[in-house]
């Protein structure tokens, strides 16, 4: 097939019959552009469909695809040493930490550097991947065709979750995911519910127009600027120290980050009830400021909804007439069937977080979360997958996948809240996946010695 062809795809209605690792990938965000240029390296035929008209993901402002999260301030919260591929770095940028137009362009260069563009299909959206004959249908845009092997890189920050309070609520609600500008809740009394990243950096901006915000969180999360004074926090996160054991990385940056946000006294914030590291760490500059200056204040959780009040967990009321919710995500694949067994947001059982165990052909890039910058988790997803699809690494036994996968469970829940099904330790994750790559380059056609231990011991 010819690229021209590949471009537009085939007639509706055709069922178009796959050729010999011809790779369907979804999505053309962060992870769908490393799995195209991981798959181009090595001559693999390859279409990238595209819900939206542009690459970029989450990252493209105004996303026409309707699942990107990005709101106008929107920038990384890691720094851009780390924000970067390692085949093609981001160059210099307006300040350490890019915003969404940056980090856009940034991708729209790489995609370009590659010469992706041609393989991918925009306003393309697969509605269905079905597994057939022993390999995948898919249907995208009205259209069949037959591939060999699916990547999914959708990413999992596209379907808001929300909490299932009782009651009933007069105010504006809105969710993190469909937050743009502060301009629908000035001069409003406003709460936020949740202390992740979206939360905290929002109901900081907006502070700068609403009457009264309060910050309602049910349990103690690590808050931490991304600077410490002049310098990026995330540089003390090297792949050096990252042979140190994961005990010993937590000591050192539980006074780093002390030291970097300051005391936690005076923030009306719940308690720190998790090891550093045990789930996703707020990055905020101005929150803790701003609390420690009354301009934000904080509650109790939410118990219920009533009207133009809030009854909270101790039993008081609170008056609000706007709720911004921040409590995350639903991680869901509704193109695949259910025996597909796609991962969760708690439960992942995906060989070397890519692989599924339930059916062949099926990989994931980009389905993972890790303290610090994640385009360098999906690169390294992205060589490992493109090295089996290739049949450079071979994949073990069905068994033996099972087995690494449950020591994988066994080191998350040592490691890591066990809620988290996806979480890795992310330098050591990433070095992993790049040594068994390389050992396939140098011996290729076989499976990784260590195949049935766990991913990162």
């Amino acid at each position: 097939m010819d690229a021209a062809i590949a471009s537009r795809g085939p007639q509706s209605g055709s069922v178009l019959k796959s050729t010999v690792n011809r790779v369907a990938v979804i999505g053309a965000g962060g992870a769908g552009l490393a799995a195209a240029q991981a798959l181009a390296a090595r001559d693999v035929e390859f279409v990238v469909f595209e819900a939206g008209s542009g690459v970029g993901g989450n990252w493209r402002y105004g996303n026409d695809s309707g699942l990107s999260s990005g709101y106008v301030s929107l920038r990384a919260n890691t720094s851009r040493r780390h924000t970067t591929f390692r085949c093609f770095g981001i160059g210099k940028t307006k300040s350490f930490f890019p915003g969404h137009a940056e980090m856009l362009d940034y991708l729209e260069r790489f995609t370009d550097r590659f010469d992706l563009r041609r393989r991918i299909r925009f306003r393309t959206r697969v509605s269905q991947a079905t597994p057939v004959d022993g390999e995948w249908e898919v249907t995208a845009g009205g259209t069949r065709e037959r591939f060999s092997a699916v990547v999914v890189a959708t990413g999992f920050n596209s379907i808001p979750r929300y909490p299932d309070f009782p009651g009933t609520f007069s105010g504006v609600q809105m969710h993190t995911h469909d937050y743009r500008v502060p301009a629908p809740f000035a001069n409003r009394d406003v709460v936020v519910i949740g202390l992740g990243c979206s939360a905290a950096e929002l109901a900081c901006e907006i502070a700068t127009v609403a009457r009264s915000v309060s910050l309602a969180a049910r349990s103690g999360s690590w808050v931490v600027p991304r600077l410490w004074g002049r310098v990026p926090v995330d540089w003390f996160d090297t792949r050096v120290g990252s042979y140190l054991p994961i005990d010993v990385r937590r000591r050192i940056f539980s006074v780093i980050f002390r030291l970097a946000a300051g005391p936690r006294r005076g923030t009306g914030l719940p308690a720190l009830d998790r090891r550093l590291g045990d789930k996703p760490i707020t990055v905020s500059d101005a929150l803790l400021p701003l609390l420690r200056k009354g301009r934000i204040a904080t509650c109790p959780p939410v118990a219920e909804l009533r009207g133009d009040r809030l009854r909270l967990a101790d039993g008081t009321d609170l008056m609000a007439n706007a709720l911004l919710y921040g409590t995350g995500y639903r991680t869901t694949f509704d193109f695949l069937p259910p025996e597909a067994e796609s991962p969760t947001n708690e439960h992942a059982p995906l060989y070397r977080g890519v692989v599924s165990l339930a059916k062949p052909g099926l990989f994931f890039v980009g389905i993972a979360f890790a303290h610090g910058a994640l385009l360098p988790v999906m690169e390294a997803q992205a060589n490992w997958m493109a090295d089996v699809v290739l049949g450079r690494l071979a994949l073990p036994p069905l068994e033996t996948m099972r087995r690494s996968v449950e020591r994988d469970a066994a080191v998350r829940a040592r490691d890591f809240d066990p809620r988290f099904g996806f979480i890795w330790d992310r330098v050591p994750y990433c070095r992993s996946l790049e040594a068994e790559s390389d050992r396939a380059r140098r011996s290729p056609g076989r499976p990784a010695q260590s195949a049935a231990a766990p991913t990162v011991g």
